[in-house]
C-alpha cells in the first residue's frame, strides 16, 4: 500500500510539473533554466530517440524547463534519399514519441529539424517543431535557406534536391520568453534574425544545427555571437557532433550565448553527447537593450536610408 501511495504521489507530482511547464511564461517569472542537448544522430530512429530521452532525463535532473535539440535529432542517413524515405507528417509515430517524452517529463522541447512530409514525393520539409510540456505543438517553422554548397575540403551537400523550402518566419511564447525559430544555414542571413527580433519580438533566437566540421571551425561561434550582439537576444544553438556515418561528420560545439555576446553554456567536450545548462534572464536582456537602444537607433537609421535598404 505504501508503495502504491508513493507511486500515485510521484505520478501526481509529474502531472503537476507537466501542467506548469505547459503554461506560457508569466511576466513575474523573469528567469528560466534551460538545456541544450548535443548528440550524434545515426540512421536508427529508435536509437536516436533513446539518446534524446537520456538528454531529457538529464535536463529534468538539472532543474530545466526546456530542452533544445539539434537539427536532424531524429535521423541522419548516408544519403538524401534515405532521409526522404523517413519523412512523416507531424502527427505520425516518430513525432508522437517526442510528444510522449514531453508529457512524461513536463519539458518543453525544441526539435530542430525534423523530416516532415513535403509538398510532393521527391521533397520533404526540414521542420523545426516546438512542443509544450503537454506534448502539444506550440510552433512549427520550415527551414527557408537550403544548404546547396560544395564545402572546400569537405562534402558536397545539395539540400534542395530533396527538401522544399519554407516561406514564413515564426515566433512563439515559451517558459523562457519569446522564441525565434530558425535552422542551421539560416544563420548566415542576419536579416532573418533582425526581423524575428525587432519586428516579431523574439527574445531568444534558436539555431539548431548540423554544421560541417570545415564550416563550423571557420564560422560557427563568430556568427552565433554576432546574431546575439546585433539583436541583443539570447542565442541557443544545439548542434550535432561527431561521425554519423562514412559520409557525414558534424562540428558540435553547442552554445548558449547571452545578449551581450558572452558564451554562458557549452559542453566541456565539444564533441560529446550531453547537455549544457544556463539560466535565461529577461531582466538582463532588458538591461542590455536599455543601455544600448539599438532598436530605436535602427528605426532612425532606416528612416534616413529609406529606399536604400533591401
Amino acid at each position: 500500500a505504501a508503495a502504491q501511495a508513493a507511486a500515485a504521489q510521484a505520478a501526481a507530482a509529474q502531472a503537476a510539473a507537466a501542467a506548469a511547464a505547459a503554461q506560457p511564461r508569466s511576466d513575474k517569472t523573469r528567469s528560466c533554466r534551460v538545456a541544450i542537448g548535443q548528440m550524434t544522430s545515426v540512421g536508427d530512429q529508435i536509437k536516436n530517440f533513446q539518446t534524446c530521452k537520456q538528454l531529457a532525463d538529464q535536463a529534468v535532473a538539472a532543474g530545466c524547463k526546456m530542452l533544445f535539440l539539434p537539427e536532424c535529432f531524429s535521423f541522419i542517413g548516408e544519403s538524401l534519399q534515405e532521409s526522404l524515405s523517413k519523412a512523416e507528417p507531424l502527427d505520425g509515430p516518430a513525432m508522437d514519441r517526442y510528444r510522449q517524452l514531453s508529457r512524461d517529463t513536463g519539458l518543453w522541447l525544441s526539435l530542430g529539424g525534423f523530416q516532415e512530409v513535403g509538398p510532393d514525393p521527391e521533397h520533404l520539409h526540414n521542420t523545426h517543431v516546438v512542443l509544450d510540456g503537454s506534448g502539444s505543438t506550440a510552433a512549427t517553422y520550415r527551414k527557408v535557406h537550403l544548404f546547396d554548397v560544395d564545402v572546400p575540403n569537405g562534402p558536397v551537400l545539395m539540400e534542395s534536391r530533396t527538401t522544399a523550402p519554407g516561406n514564413k518566419l515564426v515566433t512563439c511564447e515559451s517558459p523562457a520568453g519569446r522564441l525565434g525559430l530558425t535552422v542551421c544555414y539560416d544563420l548566415r542571413f542576419p536579416e532573418v534574425y533582425q526581423t524575428l527580433t525587432w519586428t516579431m519580438g523574439a527574445q531568444i533566437l534558436l539555431v539548431p544545427s548540423a554544421f560541417t566540421k570545415v564550416t563550423g571551425a571557420a564560422h560557427w561561434e563568430i556568427l552565433l555571437r554576432a546574431r546575439a550582439v546585433e539583436c541583443q537576444c539570447y542565442v541557443i544553438a544545439a548542434a550535432q557532433a561527431g561521425v554519423h556515418n562514412s559520409k557525414r561528420e558534424s562540428y558540435g560545439h553547442s552554445l548558449i550565448i547571452d545578449p551581450w555576446g558572452t558564451v554562458i553554456a557549452r559542453l566541456e567536450d565539444p564533441q560529446q553527447t550531453g547537455i549544457a545548462v544556463a539560466d535565461i534572464d529577461l531582466d538582463k536582456l532588458d538591461a542590455v537593450r536599455q543601455k544600448m537602444p539599438i532598436q530605436q537607433h535602427r528605426a532612425k537609421g532606416r528612416e534616413l536610408l529609406k529606399g536604400q535598404l533591401g
